[in-house]
Parts: C-alpha cells; sequence; structure tokens
C-alpha cells in the first residue's frame, strides 16, 4: 500500500437518501487513500506509471475484433507450465485471467461502497491496472479525473448501483473473452458475479463485519488441473 497524505475524509452533504454528488477529484483520491489501506495485498493508487494498462485500451481492441487479454493469458500459461514443469491446458490461465480483471473493476467499487456512503465509479479510461511479476495485478490506477464519485447513504441502494457499474465497466470484455478457449456461459458470467461478491466480502471484512465461511463460487479456476494442486475451498466441484 501507499502512503496516504491527506488527513481528512470528503464532507458527506446532508439531504435525502440517494447519490447527492459527483465530488470534486480531490475528493476521489482522498477515498482511494481509505480504501488502499484496507486492501490486503493490493495497491490502489491515483498514480500512473508506464506500465498502467488503461481498459478503456482494452475495450478499443475488444470493439476492433481482437483479443487483447491473450498476450497475458500466454504468458501466464508459459510461467505455470514452467513453475509445474507440466503443460498447463489453457482453460486454466484462461480463468485466472478473467477472475483477475474482473477483479480490478470490483476491488475499488465495491471497497468504496462497503467503507463508507460512496459509489466510486471509475470510467473505462479512468481505470488501469499493472501486473506483479507473477502476472497477478498488483497496482490498479484510477484517474481522478475520469472516475466519479457520490455519497449515497442508502447502503443497500449504494451496492445495487455499484454492481451496475461494474457491469457495465465489464461486460464487453466478457462477452468477448478468449474465443480461442472453451469457455461456458456459466463459467464466463460465474466469474463476473463471484468476483463481484468475493470483492463485497472482503470488504465487509476490512469494515470490521464477520462474513462467515466463504461459499461456493459458481465459476471455477481450475487449479486442480495442475500437478500437485487441489480444489480450493469454495470450488464448485466440491458439490459433486
Amino acid at each position: 500500500m501507499e502512503p496516504d497524505t491527506r488527513a481528512t475524509e470528503p464532507t458527506r452533504p446532508t439531504g435525502p437518501t440517494g447519490p447527492t454528488g459527483p465530488t470534486g477529484s480531490a475528493d476521489v483520491a482522498t477515498i482511494v487513500g481509505l480504501v488502499d489501506r484496507a486492501l490486503p495485498f493490493t495497491t490502489l493508487t491515483c498514480r500512473a506509471s508506464p506500465a498502467t494498462v488503461w481498459w478503456r485500451d482494452v475495450l478499443a481492441h475488444v470493439r476492433a475484433g481482437a483479443d487483447p487479454l491473450e498476450p497475458w493469458r500466454s504468458a501466464l500459461r508459459s510461467q505455470m507450465g514452467h513453475r509445474h514443469d507440466a503443460p498447463v491446458p489453457p482453460h486454466v490461465p484462461a480463468a485466472f485471467v478473467l477472475q483477475w480483471a474482473c477483479e480490478v473493476a470490483a476491488t475499488p467499487i465495491a471497497y468504496a461502497a462497503t467503507l463508507g456512503p460512496w459509489l466510486l465509479v471509475p470510467s473505462p479510461a479512468g481505470l488501469g491496472l499493472e501486473l506483479a511479476p507473477g502476472l497477478n495485478p498488483v497496482r490498479v490506477v484510477l484517474d481522478p479525473d475520469a472516475t466519479s464519485l457520490a455519497v449515497d447513504e442508502d447502503p443497500a441502494g449504494r451496492v445495487r448501483r455499484g454492481h451496475a457499474a461494474y457491469l457495465a465497466l465489464v461486460s464487453e470484455v466478457v462477452t468477448a473473452y478468449a474465443p480461442d478457449v472453451r469457455m461456458g456461459s456459466r463459467q464466463r458470467w460465474g466469474v463476473v458475479d463471484d468476483m463481484w461478491r468475493t470483492a463485497l466480502r472482503l470488504a465487509r471484512g476490512a469494515a470490521g463485519e464477520s462474513v462467515g465461511p466463504e461459499p461456493t463460487r459458481v465459476s471455477c479456476c481450475f487449479i486442480y488441473a495442475l500437478p500437485g494442486m487441489r480444489e480450493c475451498a469454495a470450488c464448485p466441484r466440491g458439490r459433486r
């Protein structure tokens, strides 16, 4: 996590239940700092770098008929193969990359909506990611000038609006994702739902709420297909 240099939260306007924004880019940066401090492994920041990949560019390639996440899948497949000294089925890295891509979009929205009354929604031009050497996202970047922030005092409504914003960000990419990999709609859209529910659950835990055991997922990461690996605790195969 990166150090926070701001001491105060943005002012919460008074008024009827529902969104009261938008607020300014300085407030976006403040909420980004608050969320960043609650994240266990990933950094959320407003500072981009030459390594930042912007969601608008991913979308542009998808709309042009390309497969912009294929290099990520290919690199991860190669890395997994070297690590396990065995061939890796293509659906394994495909599942991981789709999960990570959805996680990048879900995390800032879900955490902001859970830690406070904030509806924090990056546009495709305002959402970026950077990868760690292990090819998982290590930094999520929000451009304050391309991110909306509103105050919404209705918790359930805030989460619903956040979920709708998340779907708007990821749906085109998910629909066109990995055309060379067999992936059914249950797996594809199960990842979308699982990553949102996981982000909310982690955010509620960070807020001090009791979240209980991890629920069974809809989608599968297929990690059991790698040598020496087993199904994770939330694997849907456990239902069988």
